[in-house]
């Protein structure tokens, strides 16, 4: 089973820095992602996969549920955002959630996550499971 530490909400419309000597989250001076494109989901790292500031998997969790900074949330991936850079992006669920992949997403998540990412280079999109794990297992992990 794999957990998200979550690291950005809706709540904090500023970019968070994780210190992993304290486990603690500070607000930078640059404007979230999330708050500039109105995007509702929380977004952090998978917890298996490294901390922050070392190399680590990135993580979108959809979700009706709200969390806090720091939180860790049992999850399944079920697609992700493959960009040109390899900065991919984990799409993940609640591990109770009777959903699987990407594609059986609504279509109102959908279009939130298309918030995230509204323009799409050649090369990049959204994938499903499928695509999900065959990253995860040949793709080094990001900064």
């Amino acid at each position: 089973m794999l957990h998200m530490i979550v690291e950005q909400t809706i709540k904090h419309p500023m970019r968070m820095i994780y210190d992993p000597d304290n486990g603690s989250f500070t607000a930078s001076d640059c404007k979230s992602l999330l708050f500039e494109r109105n995007f509702t989901q929380p977004y952090g790292w998978i917890k298996e996969s490294g901390t922050p500031p070392d190399r680590h998997w990135d993580c979108i969790l959809m979700t009706d549920n709200e969390y806090d900074l720091g939180d860790e949330v049992e999850i399944k991936v079920i697609g992700v955002f493959k960009r040109a850079d390899f900065d991919h992006k984990y799409i993940a669920v609640e591990a109770v959630r009777d959903i699987d992949d990407y594609t059986e997403l609504s279509i109102a998540e959908k279009s939130d996550l298309n918030k995230l990412y509204p323009h799409i280079s050649e090369g990049e999109g959204w994938f499903g499971k499928e695509a999900a794990d065959c990253c995860m297992n040949s793709h080094p992990k990001t900064f």
